[in-house]
């Protein structure tokens, strides 16, 4: 196999899951509703996109350690880029949050580049050291699709609370008004006091939150941020063992191959 056909394989790679990341985007911006109300499916989602985030990663750090001259990557990368808005939307705010992964990642690759070019046998700890400011692009990315599918949804719709929300809290006070009521009058009382509280929560939606209703979906990504940084930065040891395996099964099929050089080193020292 070429060293072209072998660039072009890993380049290919990234290529691919920039576009399931974006894929996994395109599911996020419409999840609002799962974010707001806990559930499996949530759960499901989190793992499609930590699958996601590790795609991209570990084919990064693959693009990053083996293709040379560092500006091949470069262009990897920008058609990774253009991969993620393909799976995902294109539009100005997608295409400014991809920018901001293209910088990510671009830094990235500098950085890997000048970090092997410094030791004198290579690591994979080289590779994974600066891949943080990718994972957090990467969150920035998945969160910024949060906000752009929510806000779509509010600006058709309007805002309204989580009917789970509504009748988990509804079904308590119920408990409480039944054990206080004789049984004759509970079918009344209760009926009454839902028409009521159903009037107090659209009070209090319409007076109150909806003057801010545009800066709520911002406020939501915001939230998830924080734990989506937390989360992918608690297991970046994941992509870290898979680089390390995917490395060594390289060498053993001779794909990639270790070479020692030979450098003069000046030193000053007192004559």
């Amino acid at each position: 196999m070429s060293k072209g056909l072998k660039t072009a394989l890993f380049a290919a790679l990234l290529i691919g899951a920039g576009f399931f990341f974006g894929a996994t985007c395109e599911q996020i911006g419409h999840a609002y509703e799962l974010i707001l109300a806990p559930s499996e499916e949530l759960l499901t989602l989190l793992l499609w996109f930590l699958l996601a985030v590790g795609a991209v990663t570990v084919s990064a750090g693959l693009v990053a350690a083996l293709l040379r001259p560092v500006w091949v990557g470069f262009i990897a990368f920008a058609l990774s880029g253009l991969a993620m808005l393909l799976g995902w939307q294109v539009t100005m705010i997608s295409g400014l949050l991809v920018a901001v992964y293209l910088l990510a990642a671009c830094v990235y690759a500098v950085g890997v580049a000048r970090e092997l070019s410094e030791r004198i046998r290579f690591s994979v700890r080289s590779i994974s050291a600066g891949q943080s400011m990718l994972l957090m692009s990467l969150v920035l990315v998945a969160c910024g699709s949060l906000t752009m599918g929510y806000a779509a949804h509010i600006e058709q719709e309007g805002f309204s609370l989580p009917e789970a929300y509504t009748e988990a809290f509804m079904e308590q006070l119920e408990k409480q008004i039944e054990a206080r009521v004789p049984p004759g009058e509970r079918e009344e009382v209760v009926g009454e006091f839902r028409e009521e509280f159903q009037r107090g929560v659209d009070e209090f939606v319409e007076e109150t939150v909806k003057p801010y209703e545009e800066l709520i979906p911002l406020g939501v990504a915001a939230g998830l941020f924080m734990p989506l940084v937390t989360i992918t930065r608690l297991l970046a040891w994941v992509p870290t063992a898979i680089l390390s395996l995917v490395f060594r099964l390289l060498m053993v099929s001779g794909v990639t191959k270790v070479i020692t050089e030979t450098q003069e080193v000046e030193k000053l020292v007192i004559d």
